[in-house]
């Protein structure tokens, strides 16, 4: 066997299954001698190469189960391990290759390489001769546009997975002596960066990106490309962290440098029926309610009526059953809690299966993609909204000391969309405050605010972006996995030992969620203890079908 092959095949993304007979024919090589044979073909694979790091977040992928990680979304149906990774006690990840879900988080990591692999061999093929445009007048496009997507591609791959190998046209996929090792999520996080900022750099010169390569909606120019590098660099900071001690060390100016750098346009994708935008994270996660439910830890901590805090309070959570929210939200209820409001539908009823848990159940549906599923799939997809970079900037600017800044983002939205009143460094301390304690019914502080406003704003934007949040956040349930293992097939080919994370005793879990236990007092104390930190920083001027 050679393991320059093994590689090979996992860069191109050749097969999803472990074979008995390890010397493997590669069937793509003829084609990869067509592809760089033209420089249209050549130009053709940098493009189509991000069609693939969108299917690598956007179709039947680990990402929609990470919602029901995160209890975003909940739902009892077997989908692609929503079942299995959202229920309570939680369970790790079953990396056997043979595994039922073991797809859903395989094709993540195939779909990735697949990208990086396309760019690697377009890039190889300029850098040998093969002139893009009149005289290679569009070279710098093609490789700035590679660049982007290398970074794309190595952020999902870094966000995901513990570890990964490092792919571009640098690496060398011949030599058996030069292979490249597996590298930890951290160096593939700073390969990102610097994919990142290739892509910045390169994009000095003056041309356009053509609206088919990035969605069919609208192109790009050289200064939007680098604005989309911004922004994605931008989320990658923070959503790489692994815990909150990770996520508190991130380099919380240079995230604001980036947001600054960043512009203010949505990011979306036109897609039909047909069409490779089209996405199943948006069409069926989230706004289908025979699907699946939001779950009431993202939304109702804005109930008044104390109904939330007795369904937390039931310690056995197969006693928990739905109930209705009061609540002045208005992107939750229209006024009455069986009102549908601007984000969210009142749905009676629950076709879940009862054995499975009540507690899976519940009495909204996000409706911001509804359209899509209505409409078979046509339809815009958001991937990343300007108001996304609202909220990265205002935790950037809580994180580093300006509690009224971050107050002042905050409110942009909470008051337009939520028509809720604004917080103040203290938070919501009204008498009807959103958002509420879990537990206890209190009013929360600004930094809960500011989570509480994240979730209900960007639901489904970003591919895991709710699960990366409330990892970073530390709120995940306890025992969650945190992140994902190499996947089984992908060892079983390079004949390395199967493993993996999560679940109670296994490395990889996330910790106690302290909100699983905690008192008036202990909020009491956090509240103190950031009045007492913000004092010290200013001080020191540091600032499809349902599967059973």
């Amino acid at each position: 066997m050679k393991l320059s092959k093994l590689l090979a095949v996992v860069v191109i993304a050749v097969s999803a299954a472990a074979c008995g007979d390890l010397e493997v024919v590669n069937l793509n090589d003829p084609d990869r001698e067509r592809a760089i044979s033209t420089p249209t073909d050549v130009e053709a694979l940098i493009a189509g190469s991000f069609s693939s790091w969108w299917g690598s977040g956007h179709y039947s992928r680990i990402f929609i189960p990470m919602t029901t990680m995160a209890d975003a979304w909940s739902s009892s149906w077997g989908n692609f391990g929503m079942r299995e990774m959202g229920s309570e006690p939680r369970e790790g990840w079953n990396n056997d290759p043979s595994a039922t879900y073991a797809s859903s988080l395989f094709n993540v990591w195939r779909d990735s390489y697949k990208a990086l692999s396309g760019v690697r061999d377009g890039v190889l093929a300029v850098q040998g001769g093969v002139a893009l445009g009149v005289d290679g007048a569009d070279n710098a496009r093609g490789l700035a546009f590679g660049s982007f997507v290398q970074g794309m591609a190595l952020a999902r791959i870094a966000t995901t997975f513990d570890k990964a190998f490092i792919i571009d046209e640098n690496t060398s996929l011949d030599d058996p002596n030069a292979l490249p090792e597996l590298s930890s999520y951290t160096e593939v996080a700073a390969a990102a960066i610097a994919k990142f900022d290739a892509a910045i750099s390169g994009a000095s010169s003056s041309f356009t990106i053509p609206a088919a390569w990035v969605g069919y909606n609208s192109s790009w120019s050289n200064g939007r490309l680098a604005e989309m590098a911004h922004a994605y660099k931008a989320r990658l900071m923070i959503e790489v962290a692994r815990d909150e001690a990770e996520r508190a060390a991130v380099n919380w100016s240079g995230v604001l440098a980036e947001v600054a750098a960043a512009g203010n346009t949505d990011f979306e994708l036109l897609g039909d029926d047909t069409n490779w935008a089209w996405s199943r994270l948006h069409y069926r996660a989230g706004s289908h309610e025979g699907w699946g439910r939001s779950d009431y830890q993202w939304i109702g901590p804005s109930d008044q009526s104390g109904e939330f805090q007795a369904w937390a309070n039931l310690t056995n959570v197969q006693l928990r059953t739905p109930f209705v929210i009061d609540t002045d939200d208005r992107r939750i209820t229209a006024g009455t809690p069986t009102a549908d409001g601007k984000y969210q539908k009142y749905q009676a009823g629950n076709n879940m299966r009862a054995e499975r848990g009540t507690y899976h159940w519940g009495n909204y549906v996000d409706s911001r993609w509804r359209h899509i599923r209505l409409n078979s799939g046509n339809g815009i997809h958001g991937a990343f909204p300007a108001k996304e970079l609202d909220y990265i900037k205002a935790e950037a600017l809580y994180r580093t000391g300006n509690m009224q800044g971050a107050a002042d983002l905050i409110n942009v939205h909470r008051v337009a969309n939520g028509e809720l009143p604004a917080v103040t460094v203290d938070g919501d301390q009204s008498a009807r405050c959103v958002p509420r304690h879990p537990t206890t019914g209190a009013c929360q502080d600004l930094w809960e605010a500011l989570k509480y406003e994240k979730r209900i704003e960007l639901f489904h934007y970003g591919a895991g972006s709710d699960f990366f949040d409330d990892r970073g956040w530390g709120d995940l349930v306890t025992n969650t996995t945190i992140q994902f293992p190499v996947p089984g097939a992908e060892l079983d080919l390079l004949l390395m030992e199967i493993y993996s994370f999560g679940g109670a005793g296994n490395p990889g879990a996330a910790p106690q969620n302290r909100r699983d236990a905690i008192d008036p007092e202990s909020i009491r104390w956090k509240r103190a203890a950031l009045e007492a930190y913000d004092e010290v920083v200013q001080a020191e001027g540091k600032h499809g079908q349902v599967i059973n």
